[in-house]
């Protein structure tokens, strides 16, 4: 990794792109981050972005991805996986025959690896991981929406909390975005660990 410049344009692309000529690299190379403190906006059209830029050969990814191997092989489990690009984040897909492992106990083995790869390395990255296996995590997200949902009316109804099992943050992240749909209505998780169990009841009550 080179050493890091600041860069300044009326817009991110282009700051982006001065960084890339100025480093002679292509800007799918370049890595960012905006300085708020610098950054100023004089209005819808006019503005001036500060980021300080710096270059990647993409060592770290193969660093992830040999991880992750590491990981299978240690476990011996008959699996694959896809690194996909995506907006703000990496997704790993896993196929493979092995994938009903992953996914035992509401995918507590695929949860905690993607646990495990954000901790080492979604700082050198700089993105977050996401782990995906056979669409659990779509299938999932529906079923919590779904439960969520009934325990919410359920609450309204009763005027009484009621606790979800112990949940990890992914599925705690999708009742708190439900519960927030419900003025009325709050959520809180309570514990210390890995899994925690979440409080739905009204507002003050």
């Amino acid at each position: 990794m080179n050493d890091k410049k600041e860069f300044s344009s009326h817009s991110l692309k282009n700051a982006i792109l001065e960084a890339a000529n100025a480093f002679n690299t292509g800007e799918d190379n370049i890595k960012y981050e905006i300085i708020t403190g610098k950054t100023k906006y004089f209005g819808h059209k006019e503005r001036e972005i500060y980021i300080k830029a710096w270059t990647s050969d993409g060592g770290e990814r193969k660093i992830l991805s040999d991880f992750i191997e590491k990981i299978i092989k240690l476990l011996k489990f008959d699996l694959c996986f896809d690194i996909i690009e995506k907006k703000g984040f990496l997704k790993i897909d896993f196929k493979g025959d092995d994938y009903k492992l992953l996914l035992y106990k509401n995918g507590n083995l695929l949860n905690a690896i993607q646990y495990l790869l954000n901790r080492l390395f979604s700082d050198k990255i700089e993105k977050k991981m996401y782990c995906e296996c056979e669409q659990f995590r779509r299938k999932r997200e529906q079923e919590l929406s779904t439960l969520a949902n009934r325990y919410a009316r359920e609450v309204m109804d009763k005027e009484k909390p009621i606790n979800l099992e112990e949940l990890n943050p992914f599925e705690r992240r999708i009742v708190h975005l439900t519960i927030n749909k419900y003025p009325d209505l709050e959520s809180k998780s309570e514990g210390d660990g890995f899994l925690k169990i979440i409080t739905i009841k009204k507002v003050n009550g």
